[in-house]
């Protein structure tokens, strides 16, 4: 009850933030111009920027009447070429969704590393506003194409499997995924919070969740993506008659830490199999026709979003590029890593079966000898 009423209280007091007029957009920019539209604001614009600082909106001349004064007086006093590097910088932002689809996971990779990994896989799609276009034929075959092997090729970490320093190496490689992911959810919620709160969209001026809102749609689209691939995808341990000789070979690690903070290619063997029965098979491509649909508005609200932010040098959009693509690949880097290792870690339903029914025949036929003797 008590986490209850706070989630509430968090979430009135957002609510409250973002319809509240802004009054903040124009105290700091990016280092590039920061200096110069300050400048502008001090000795240019003071009595536009006087009044939007009160706060006191003349809703009769619409809800923007205090933001597009200043914004109309920056630009009189901006000089031709700057507002020409102006129009170069919104063209570099608003290919920053397309940029991170070419260079970011998959929902369904990210979704099969939270199948295994959940903590890790919200991580990494909280650190990858990246989406990559896909339609529902795509994403069900994508799974079905993981989950009956994949490619095990990845960083080769399989080989780490059974090595004699296995021990050191997941703990090496735990606590590095956890790092580097945490400081690429740490450099996107900050560059969410700078370009939200002290940034100016040409859409919406009056508004701070546009580029906020765009970093939680492709966090909500990987949850989803997560919740499907569990209604598609089964994991179960794997098959032992012999308990202690199975356990051996499919057991790398012999110890108390949880496997959520093992790597997957040092976790517990598991058989994957698809499921497809009627109930969950329609929510399955119904959640994978959702998550297409979402992928094409977020892609393009993030498109429209990002092009349209105000009072950035292009030096400032070549970084915040910069930034969004380092993030995106790190998460990427540690899905590929995740990825190699959940197929050396897991076995496929129809191999499963298929070494059985060996080991049936090889059974029966040393029976029927010992009859004949």
């Amino acid at each position: 009850m008590k986490l209850l009423t706070a989630g509430l209280v968090i979430l009135f007091a957002f609510l409250s933030t973002v319809q509240a007029t802004p009054t903040h957009q124009f105290d700091h920019f990016f280092p590039g111009w920061n200096d110069l539209v300050q400048g502008i604001l001090r000795d240019n614009c003071s009595e536009p920027y006087a009044e939007y600082l009160t706060g006191n909106v003349n809703y009769t001349l619409g809800r923007q009447s205090l933001v597009n004064p200043v914004i109309n007086c920056i630009l009189e006093v901006f000089p031709e070429y700057r507002k020409a590097e102006l129009a170069t910088g919104a063209l570099v932002l608003g290919l920053i969704p397309t940029i991170l689809q070419n260079i970011g996971s998959s929902t369904p990779e990210t979704a099969l590393v939270g199948l295994r990994r959940p903590v890790l896989g919200f991580l990494i799609s909280a650190g990858s506003p990246a989406v990559s276009m896909m339609k529902t034929s795509d994403f069900a075959r994508t799974i079905a194409e993981l989950a009956e092997g994949g490619d095990t090729e990845g960083f080769g970490v399989d080989r780490l499997r059974w090595s004699q320093g296995r021990v050191k190496w997941a703990i090496i490689i735990g606590l590095l995924e956890y790092v580097v992911v945490g400081g690429a959810v740490a450099n996107v919620l900050h560059l969410a919070w700078n370009l939200g709160i002290n940034a100016v969209a040409i859409f919406g001026p009056d508004t701070i969740f546009g580029v906020p809102l765009w970093t939680l749609g492709a966090a909500v689209i990987h949850l989803v993506g997560c919740l499907a691939v569990w209604l598609r995808v089964r994991l179960r341990p794997l098959d032992a008659r012999n308990e202690d000789d199975y356990g051996t070979r499919s057991r790398p690690l012999n110890t108390w830490i949880p496997v959520q903070f093992l790597p997957t290619v040092f976790q517990p063997t598991l058989v994957v199999e698809l499921r497809r029965d009627g109930p969950r098979n329609f929510w399955f491509h119904t959640l994978a026709w959702v998550i297409s649909i979402g992928i094409l508005v977020q892609v393009a609200f993030g498109t429209l979003v990002l092009s349209g932010l105000l009072f950035f040098s292009l030096a400032d959009c070549l970084i915040i590029v910069a930034r969004y693509a380092l993030s995106a690949i790190v998460c990427r880097a540690v899905v590929k890593m995740e990825l190699s290792g959940m197929m050396a870690a897991m076995i496929p339903a129809q191999a499963q079966e298929a070494n059985v029914a060996q080991e049936q025949i090889v059974l029966t036929g040393w029976k029927e000898q010992v009859q004949e003797t």
